[in-house]
């Protein structure tokens, strides 16, 4: 097996009156890029004991791409195609995980959630910069959630796109529970994504997805502000042999199966 193994630094915050020293907790720690996703290398073999070593909090893929990962209190879950969770085992692998040992920077509550375009705007005028990474959860009782998980994946594997076009939408109503997630500015688009990326989990571990929507009132928001992404390389034969150039459709295609738009 061709090993790729490799950690790259980016977006690290070492101006003036930043942390005195960066250590391992402040950074969110990535595996694969996404454009690996857009290219359809949807299998891993990075085991889920791994990447909870760095971290406690976060979202991504089972391998093969199989319903939706929440990553949260330091444990994994599944939300299978319709929406039922399970807990995740360390041995069970991943293509794709972001992951932030989850220490609280800010605290507010949002009063009023009407959708995911007014969510955006109310974190943003919270944050401190455009230009941060943060990961941001919100915890409360939520009126309303439209939400989606994927079937899982046979090959030959798609752009992850167009695998959102398989996808479960279903709807939850009065719940209480967890959106679990991360905000990442613009500039970072064509490896880790950008904007908003929530996946939502209920208190009795029993049901969750990939947020579409939703509404809320009275929710607590927790802002964890990371110092930089380090991106871990996955070491399998999928990810080094696979063609991952830049073309005009890379990134925007893992930005329409953040939306649950389906590609083509």
């Amino acid at each position: 097996m061709r090993k790729a193994a490799g950690i790259f630094l980016l977006s690290i915050g070492l101006a003036a009156g930043a942390r005195a020293e960066l250590a391992p907790v402040d950074l969110v720690y990535q595996l694969a890029p996404t454009t690996a996703l857009s290219a359809g290398v949807l299998e891993g073999g990075t085991r889920f004991s791994r990447m909870l070593a760095l971290g406690d909090f976060g979202l991504g893929a089972l391998s093969p791409v199989d319903g939706e990962i929440i990553v949260l209190g330091g444990k994994a879950y599944q939300a299978d195609l319709e929406g039922r969770i399970r807990a995740v085992s360390d041995q069970e692998q991943t293509p794709f995980l972001t992951v932030k040992r989850f220490t609280r920077d800010q605290r507010f509550t949002l009063s009023q959630v009407r959708g995911m375009a007014h969510l955006a705007r109310a974190l943003d005028a919270r944050l401190p910069s455009a230009n941060g990474v943060y990961a941001v959860r919100l915890d409360g009782r939520f009126q309303a959630l439209k939400l989606r998980s994927v079937p899982r994946q046979k090959p030959p594997y798609r752009p992850i796109d167009q695998v959102v076009a398989e996808q479960n939408v279903y709807e939850l109503a009065d719940v209480t529970g967890t959106l679990v997630g991360f905000r990442l500015p613009d500039y970072l688009a064509a490896v880790s994504g950008a904007g908003y990326h929530f996946h939502f989990i209920d208190q009795e571990r029993r049901r969750g997805g990939h947020l579409l929507d939703l509404r809320g009132e009275d929710l607590t928001v927790s802002v964890d502000r990371g110092a930089g992404v380090a991106l871990l390389l996955p070491e399998d034969e999928a990810f080094a042999d696979a063609d991952l150039r830049l073309d005009s459709q890379s990134t925007a295609r893992f930005q329409r199966a953040v939306r649950g738009e389906a590609g083509q």
